[in-house]
């Protein structure tokens, strides 16, 4: 089956701009026009009042992707791969795509590894990957919940754990007064 293309929904749009994400987080290069890039976006989630926060959001072109991916350890990329391939449940994704379905929130509405609803979950990243103003409706998007999130950062080299809170420190910093109360390790590229 071929890979179906479909406008950015809202969903995958800046929360500062309402509009989609038009230029690569590293390299700043436009995205919009045929660049091929992926959208990750992260959530904390509280159930019992119905609301989420935006912890951070960026899109990432697919060449500096590939160099961030670099910094991880070998051995981190292994066992993170090894996850993946054990874990991962494109099931739902499949059968949203047979059905021609290709509304974003239903194809992130439950952990594409816990099989978690998306209400349930306390934290939670998404991502999709995208061809300039399209998205790709394919394995993506998908959503992975936190307790997933905590297994995989678990497998993580210090080397590679380091680069995620240096990566995080330069593109997210959290604001002076507050960077006491954030916690140290919370930041995976998927």
């Amino acid at each position: 089956m071929n890979p179906t293309l479909a406008e950015i929904p809202e969903l995958f749009y800046s929360s500062e701009t309402g509009t989609p994400i038009e230029k690569c987080l590293v390299c700043e290069k436009y995205l919009l026009d045929k660049e091929e890039y992926v959208i990750e976006k992260a959530f904390t989630n509280y159930p019992g009042v119905n609301t989420k926060d935006l912890v951070w959001e960026f899109a990432i072109c697919t060449d500096c992707m590939k160099v961030q991916m670099n910094e991880y350890s070998e051995e981190s990329e292994r066992k993170m791969t090894e996850y993946f391939q054990e874990h991962m449940d494109f099931s739902y994704q499949n059968s949203l795509r047979t059905n021609q379905n290709f509304d974003a929130s239903e194809w992130v509405s439950k952990c594409i590894i816990k099989g978690t609803s998306i209400e349930e979950c306390a934290q939670f990243q998404i991502s999709a990957q995208c061809l300039g103003n399209l998205m790709l409706f394919e394995r993506t998007p998908f959503m992975i919940s936190g307790e997933a999130m905590d297994e995989i950062i678990q497998l993580m080299s210090n080397e590679t754990l380091d680069f995620f809170n240096d990566f995080r420190g330069k593109y997210f910093p959290p604001p002076e007064d507050l960077s006491p109360f954030f916690k140290e390790r919370d930041f995976v590229l998927i």
